[in-house]
């Protein structure tokens, strides 16, 4: 998995996700249908996720794939690796970056987390087979003899449909005001069952998604995306008094009030704000 990192261009800063991994389709019609001035119902329901999340109202669009790649001519971003981007303004009362209120989200991001949604289950085991090869075997006496192995992978596109419901809780940090990627992730992690709980995954199986991220795709990522203080009690610790890791065991009924004091603590402690 390749994350790539803040780009600058004349206009604003982009806070952008990348991920090397192949694009899916997905059941139903396009998230992006209708174009910029419809909301379709992916959109309208990562929204509401994503303002639930940063404690403002915020905006999940899909972009089409000419609309991206006219995105990403514009912000200079590599449209086959990138996910999603934030665009930043700065704000001269907190002499920071701050949101601009929406992410834009590829044709993959949207069609893979809309998927999700559509189906909201791993279906199947996490290995499946897919075809056999030919493998030479030593036996007893020195006696080696050729035979057919089944290969197995993940299913049903499983890992780039858990990446999809992740860049959703990583671009909703962005949209709350965080702009470290490290920090985002973190902090994205934490949150990855909330959302997929949203997105209509039942609480055991959102719980599995947070665990296997964690577990699995966090430690791969670049060492930008990673924190040493991304752990049970470490200043990155979202719910510090409650049990449970990454996950709590039982989440506020609001976390986006765990954000704000998130932010407040780290922009006191930058003097700013």
């Amino acid at each position: 998995m390749r994350v790539l990192a803040i780009w600058r261009s004349a206009a604003a800063w982009v806070i952008v996700l990348g991920l090397a991994t192949p694009a899916y389709g997905a059941d139903g019609s396009a998230p992006w249908s209708g174009g910029a001035g419809v909301v379709t119902p992916f959109e309208a329901q990562a929204s509401v996720i994503a303002g639930s999340l940063a404690g403002h109202e915020a905006s999940i669009e899909c972009a089409g794939p000419a609309a991206w790649h006219s995105l990403s001519a514009r912000y200079d971003f590599d449209a086959a690796l990138t996910w999603a981007l934030t665009p930043l303004r700065w704000d001269s009362s907190l002499q920071a970056s701050a949101p601009e209120g929406q992410s834009m989200f590829s044709p993959r991001a949207c069609r893979l987390a809309n998927a999700f949604v559509l189906a909201p289950t791993r279906r199947g085991a996490r290995m499946c087979r897919h075809g056999t090869r030919t493998v030479q075997q030593t036996l007893p006496g020195s006696r080696k003899v050729r035979r057919r192995v089944p290969i197995l992978g993940e299913c049903d596109d499983w890992a780039a449909k858990l990446l999809a419901v992740h860049v959703l809780g990583h671009e909703s940090m962005h949209l709350a005001g965080v702009v470290g990627e490290a920090q985002a992730d973190c902090l994205a992690a934490q949150l990855d069952a909330y959302v997929a709980a949203d997105l209509g995954a039942s609480t055991t199986f959102a719980r599995s998604l947070a665990r296997e991220y964690w577990r699995y795709y966090y430690p791969s990522q670049d060492a930008r995306y990673r924190s040493a203080d991304c752990r049970s009690g470490g200043t990155l610790d979202l719910f510090p008094s409650r049990a449970g890791w990454p996950t709590p065991d039982v989440y506020p009924p609001k976390p986006a009030l765990s954000i704000a004091r998130y932010l407040a603590k780290t922009q006191a402690a930058n003097g700013s704000g």
